[in-house]
Formats: structure tokens, C-alpha cells, sequence
């Protein structure tokens, strides 16, 4: 679509911008080999628990900061495996400063996430969530869907990182998103923090009711996933009144 406005044409010149910076700074990286090695170094932290604690607790009272850090980092790069990081800290911090400290920089990462959409559009979109995908939730982009989006955020197991992108499309309001990523993101938070902590003080029937319950409600939203979104795009539909 060509940009009709004064207003439209600045967007896509920042837009632009952004993203042949982007490119620039990644074939840098890539060419000179510090995108590898900075890849390995972070793919190998976030997915060993015990390296993880053992990193954060080196910090000592920047260890907060810095998880608050690798919560964000890993909604803004979605293959980067949240549910370890919130483990981890709940085996670090406890069940609630983890949790105080991953709601925080969970909402930051995804504050960004939507801004980067927003901002640049479909492109930084494509980067991070497949077409498919794109598809499947496509009616959030067209509508606010305060409702539907809340429950999405609230849904276990669901990728909020990619979630976020796809908002950044949609008409929603700034402010509305952090509140509503905000508040969907903390029964799940709690959840996994709460598990790091039942882990470490080995508190095996709490950590199996936690990883039964969680089970349960995604083998439901696995097999009950397509007949759920289609009540949320009429919830999405009702909410905006019927029209875009």
C-alpha cells in the first residue's frame, strides 16, 4: 500500500530505517562471527538451569536486573525458551520476587515486541512468526479484542512472544496492551515461579499438581485450540460492535 499522508510517509521512512539498520548490524555481526558465538553462549545459558542459577547468582545484587533482562530479551527473540528462565527463577529468587521480577521484564520485552511491530510493520513481523500463525490470528490485527487478548495472555503454554508481535499490527492502544500483557501474563508467571521454588526446596507434590495442572489445561487448548479462537474472534468481533 502507498502511503497517502505526510504522517504515513514518515512511518515507513522510520520504518525503513530501522529495519536496514537492523539488517546492517545483523550481517556485521554475522560476517565478523560475534552473532554465533554471542547465539551459543545465550542459547547454552537459557536452556541449562543450573548454569543459569549459577550465572545470575554471580551478579549478585544486580541478579534481579539481570534476570529482569533475559525475561525481556526472550519475549523480544521468541525461539529463546521462556518457561526455563521462569523456572530458574523461582529456584533463585523464590516463588514471589521471581515472579515481581519476571512480570516486569516479560512486559518490557513485550512492550518492545509490540513497539517494533507497530513501528516497522508486517517486515519485523515475518521475522519472528510464520505465516501460518500470522493467519490463524489475523482477526486480532483487525480489531482491539481487550477480552480476547487477556485470555490469550492468560492461556498456558501459548507463545505470548509471538502474541505480542501480532498486536503491534492491530488498533489496540499502547497503554491498553502493557495493562492487559501485564495482568494475562502473571497466573502463568506465578505458575512456572512457583514451580523453581517447589524445585528447590524439593517439594515434589506441589511441583506435580503445578505440572498436572498445566498438562491439563494445554491438552484442552490443543484439542479444543480452533473451536476456542473461533469464540474469541466473536468475542473480538461483539467487543468492537461489529465492525473494525
Amino acid at each position: 500500500m502507498v502511503p497517502k499522508t505526510r504522517k504515513e510517509w514518515i512511518r515507513l521512512f522510520v520504518g525503513a530505517s530501522l529495519l536496514g539498520i537492523l539488517v546492517a548490524a545483523g550481517l556485521w555481526l554475522w560476517i565478523s562471527g560475534y552473532l554465533q558465538e554471542v547465539c551459543r553462549q545465550l542459547m547454552r545459558l537459557l536452556e541449562d538451569r543450573e548454569h543459569l542459577r549459577d550465572y545470575l547468582r554471580s551478579w549478585g545484587i544486580w541478579a534481579p536486573l539481570v534476570f529482569a533482562g533475559l525475561q525481556g530479551l526472550q519475549v523480544v527473540f521468541a525461539p529463546i525458551p521462556g518457561e526455563v528462565t521462569g523456572i530458574a527463577g523461582g529456584f533463585v529468587f523464590g516463588t514471589w520476587r521471581a515472579a515481581l521480577y519476571s512480570t516486569i521484564g516479560l512486559s518490557l520485552g513485550s512492550v518492545l515486541a509490540f513497539l517494533a511491530a507497530r513501528v516497522i510493520g508486517q517486515p519485523v513481523v515475518k521475522l519472528f512468526v510464520n505465516e501460518k500463525t500470522v493467519e490463524k490470528f489475523h482477526f486480532l490485527t483487525e480489531r482491539r479484542g481487550t477480552i480476547a487478548t487477556l485470555i490469550l495472555f492468560m492461556i498456558p503454554g501459548f507463545p505470548k512472544d509471538i502474541l505480542s508481535y501480532l498486536l503491534g499490527l492491530s488498533p489496540m492502544h499502547f497503554l491498553t496492551f502493557v495493562v492487559v500483557c501485564s495482568l494475562g501474563r502473571i497466573p502463568g508467571t506465578v505458575m512456572l515461579c512457583l514451580s523453581g521454588s517447589a524445585l528447590y526446596k524439593e517439594n515434589w507434590h506441589l511441583l506435580m499438581f503445578i505440572s498436572g495442572a498445566v498438562l491439563v489445561l494445554v491438552v484442552i487448548f490443543w484439542f479444543k485450540g480452533d473451536a476456542i479462537r473461533e469464540w474469541l474472534k466473536e468475542k473480538t468481533h461483539h467487543e468492537s460492535g461489529g465492525s473494525s
